[in-house]
């Protein structure tokens, strides 16, 4: 879920300024120039602001005593507001206690002489490896809060994720060598823990849920989508394994899953199609498979857009038309339609399983939108990006895969679709409404992965 990032703010200079004036008699240090990038961080409304307001800092201690506030307020990252020229020795404690990043700040103001201060803690920075960026211009310069707000936007992402627990339900299904992850690489490289379910106890715990709870539940369902198959065994199932997950999820505090019931649960009992839909509609990240560098992509996505996402198959790529068709089998969120009344339930095709289930059938809505996708090339990680835009499309279009009754996304993309393909390493996709290229380029340099845009 997008929220705005925590950000710290503290402002910093050398001790021998606090009553200094310069030779035309301007003193050094002017709270006004501190409370003017306060307010201009504000006012973006993009940001909570947990600033230090008190002074301008210029000692070990006290910096060492802001900088465990905004740990305690568990801050995204820090704004280090560097006021005037600075000793970089003062902060550098600090800075490496906070271990988050930092976003390195000066103001082009001639009395300041700011920029100075602003290398030398740039480069002291670097040389002992302390993660930050760096920042010259005024607040009411639209280009510099933009490149603050982003940056902090990808640490909140980095944040979340080295606090998120990602439950893995059932094995890995259809031979998806590019969703298999390794636990200790991501809890190393992301912070994330990976937690293990079997997926027989989301069977086991929705079997326990009253025959009550599942008829209410159904006509809930009906009042949100413009067809609802009738509550017989099947239906009943679908809603069980939706109940079953929600309370997993739960008791072990999931943050997000990728659940896998091929073919044990989907040829021997029902599908999760109704179960993976459901829990996209509240805007839980799940994926199918347990295509969990897959479920990674959407749980990313998922933190810097507030619209719903989609996780499907590419089901074709036209290049003469510059149009990429978007298929999933039977998974998707209801608010991925213009109307959740146009959405239909149905019962799921026997191809993949047995005992059939409950699928969702749908068009996605018009829009800008980021396509993503996280892959592995010889255990580093990569992340395709390819920016495009949702159109509705040919009516036709969605008979012509042979599965009308599944949710559609028809594409036009703003890059080469020859190099789209050639950087597809996954039948899977993962789309986000809103143009996050550069939000996710940020993120990819945060989490040391290497981007490819197409």
């Amino acid at each position: 879920m997008k929220e705005n990032p925590k950000v710290g703010f503290m402002a910093i200079t050398w001790p021998g300024l606090y009553e200094a004036s310069t030779e035309t008699g301007e003193a050094w240090i002017q709270m006004e120039d501190t409370m003017r990038a306060i307010k201009g961080l504000e006012e973006t409304g993009e940001l909570d602001l947990v600033a230090y307001k008190e002074r301008v800092v210029s000692e070990i201690d006290e910096a060492l005593e802001v900088v465990d506030r905004l740990l305690g307020e568990d801050c995204d990252c820090m704004v280090l507001f560097v006021q005037t020229w600075n000793w970089a020795s003062r902060i550098m404690q600090a800075a490496r206690r906070f271990d988050r990043p930092i976003v390195l700040w000066a103001l082009p103001i001639p009395r300041q002489w700011s920029i100075g201060g602003l290398a030398v803690t740039h480069g002291s920075f670097d040389e002992v490896g302390i993660e930050h960026i760096v920042v010259y211009g005024m607040p009411d310069d639209p280009s510099v809060m933009e490149e603050i707000v982003r940056y902090a936007r990808a640490a909140r992402v980095k944040n979340v994720l080295r606090k998120s627990h990602f439950g893995s339900i059932g094995g890995h299904g259809m031979g998806i060598h590019t969703g298999l992850i390794d636990a200790n690489q991501w809890l190393q490289e992301f912070g994330i823990l990976v937690g293990y379910t079997d997926i027989y106890e989301v069977v086991n715990e929705g079997e326990k849920c009253p025959r009550e709870e599942i008829e209410v539940y159904y006509e809930q369902l009906r009042s949100e989508y413009g067809q609802v198959p009738p509550l017989d065994q099947l239906t009943e199932r679908a809603i069980r394994l939706y109940l079953g997950i929600e309370r997993i999820i739960e008791r072990e505090g999931y943050d997000f899953t990728g659940v896998n019931d091929m073919f044990g649960l989907s040829d021997n009992y029902c599908s999760m199609c109704l179960a993976q839909s459901r829990l996209s509609s509240r805007g839980f990240v799940t994926t199918c498979l347990n295509d969990s560098n897959g479920a990674l992509t959407a749980y990313i996505l998922s933190l810097l857009s507030d619209g719903p996402l989609f996780t499907a198959d590419v089901n074709l790529v036209d290049k003469a038309n510059n149009v990429v068709r978007l298929v999933d089998d039977g998974a998707a969120s209801i608010h991925l339609a213009q109307n959740p009344k146009d959405v239909k339930l149905s019962y799921q095709p026997k191809l993949e399983c047995k005992a059939s289930g409950v699928c969702t059938g749908l068009i996605a809505k018009p829009g800008r939108i980021t396509l993503a996708r996280l892959a592995r090339l010889e255990g580093e990680y990569v992340m395709h990006i390819a920016p495009g835009e949702a159109f509705e499309g040919d009516p036709k279009w969605s008979e012509e895969c042979g599965y009308p009754m599944w949710p559609h996304a028809f594409l036009h993309l703003d890059g080469d679709l020859k190099e789209f393909v050639r950087n597809l390493r996954s039948e899977y996709i993962h789309m986000a409404y809103g143009d996050l290229t550069d939000d996710l380029l940020e993120v990819c340099k945060l989490l040391h992965i290497k981007p490819i845009v197409t």
